[in-house]
């Protein structure tokens, strides 16, 4: 499942930077390897500026932030030029600067980023690279021209996260940055690493990663993020075939793509709550629930399960007139007759479904999910967001068809859906055409997340990934 972040609060999902320990392997070069050699962590962060045509390694900026390892945890950085873990419980005794675009307001910050050019270099490979510690729920940032400024809130508790300002006072004023999601650490007889690029909120710079996992005998390398320049895929969706609202999906005072549900005009107004594609599809989600008043509506889920007829796994759902769908699943399970239950009580809107948000209630059944009787609503809710999304849940069903909501050949071929979600699932956009256009974007394996035991090798792209 993905959801939005804060700082305090970040999705584990993992490393960046291309790491390596010298095992006398060539980068690239699997097992069979030591699995103890990278038990303890300590695998290098190499990180490769793959876009030299459009940035120098001295313009490009990387950050490392999450907690240490742990139950208990703290915040902490890491300084890329030194591989040092700082941690954030005494800001006050931190390195402080002022604003640099309003340097009397009074305000302190901390300065987190490193130039790529003042990175060490690895003589084995040429390539600037770190070590890195085992470090949970993070992100790895990017930005260009000059790192990011948190600001430290009243009392030296906490940090401030950086937001996109039209305020040219902001300390972050006109800095291109984006991120991506991490944790690295040890399952006791190893260690694992998980990381994903996220358009959940927005697209600023293209980022990619490989990792080189030691699994099985010979290990496995995997691949993640975009494919082209920031310049061509801001290029490639303003040309993808799309209704025109969506074009204020591009914001040029930040440079980026933004997720339409995210849009919000000077005055903190919703843009795409006012126009006609908001509308259209608000009319897709109101069918729905409306055919399916009179109606069953039959899903089977997984992606291994597209065209099944197997009763066992058939959910029944049909709205009743206070607009709750309800869902029933009928099993037999060791001769006998089981009955699950589940509930959607609220009919989302637009934004809900775009957004994946759970804090309306039309997604969040938190207060039913493991009491017994609502054991289908943690899938529905996920299903649902995905299917919407993606239009993979159709209003015209005749009597008795099951619906495959997760059948990826059915993705963003019926209108309406979320443009901005299907451009990243594009030929040519994403590696393998998987990336986090909403959240839940993971249903049906969509996802950009990659996961690895014990990596021995891992290359972070500032700019493409190879698609080799």
């Amino acid at each position: 499942m993905k959801t939005r972040f804060i700082l305090s609060a970040l999705l584990p999902v993992i490393i960046m930077a291309s790491c390596k320990k010298d095992n006398g392997k060539a980068p690239g070069q699997l097992g069979p390897i030591n699995y103890n050699d990278y038990a303890n962590g300590g695998v290098h962060l190499e990180i490769v500026n793959s876009n030299p045509t459009d940035y120098s390694d001295d313009q490009l900026y990387i950050g490392v932030m999450g907690k240490t390892a742990g139950n208990n945890g703290q915040s902490a950085y890491v300084d890329l030029k030194t591989g040092k873990t700082v941690l954030l419980n005494n800001l006050n005794a931190l390195p402080q600067v002022v604003n640099p675009n309003n340097p009397t307001d009074g305000g302190k910050f901390i300065v987190i980023g490193t130039k790529m050019s003042d990175m060490p270099i690895d003589q084995a490979t040429g390539r600037h690279s770190i070590p890195i510690p085992f470090i949970q729920s993070g992100r790895i940032l990017f930005s260009i021209g000059k790192p990011l400024y948190y600001y430290i809130n009243p009392g030296g508790t906490s940090l401030a996260a950086p937001t996109k300002s039209t305020n040219p006072k902001d300390q972050n004023y006109g800095t291109i940055t984006d991120f991506m999601e991490f944790t690295y650490y040890s399952t006791g007889s190893g260690a694992r690493v998980f990381v994903n690029t996220s358009r959940v909120d927005a697209y600023s710079l293209s980022v990619g990663f490989e990792l080189n996992a030691l699994q099985g005998a010979n290990g496995t390398i995997q691949r993640t993020g975009e494919l082209m320049s920031r310049k061509n895929t801001i290029q490639a969706f303003k040309d993808f075939n799309k209704p025109a609202d969506y074009d204020q999906c591009i914001r040029s005072t930040f440079g980026d793509i933004v997720n339409p549900g995210a849009m919000e005009d000077a005055n903190g107004k919703k843009i795409f709550t006012q126009t006609a594609s908001y509308t259209k599809f608000q009319s897709y989600i109101d069918s729905i629930w409306t055919n399916y008043k009179t109606k069953d509506l039959l899903l089977v889920l997984g992606t291994n399960n597209v065209g099944s007829t197997d009763q066992n796994l058939v959910i029944k759902g049909r709205v009743d007139n206070n607009n709750v769908f309800n869902f029933t699943q009928t099993q037999m399970v060791n001769g006998k007759t089981v009955v699950k239950s589940g509930t959607l009580p609220i009919k989302p809107t637009t934004s809900d479904v775009l957004g994946g948000d759970a804090s309306t209630g039309a997604f969040n059944n938190s207060s039913l999910d493991g009491q017994t009787g609502h054991e289908l609503d943690n899938s529905l809710r996920v299903t649902f967001v995905a299917a919407l999304n993606r239009h993979s849940i159709i209003t015209d069903a005749a009597a008795n068809q099951i619906q495959y909501p997760e059948d990826v050949s059915k993705f963003y071929k019926i209108a309406p859906y979320n443009y901005y979600a299907a451009f990243w699932h594009a030929p040519g956009v994403s590696y393998k055409q998987l990336q986090y256009g909403f959240s839940y974007d993971d249903v049906a394996n969509q996802s950009s997340t990659i996961v690895g035991d014990n990596p021995a090798y891992c290359t972070l792209y500032f700019g493409p990934v190879p698609n080799n």
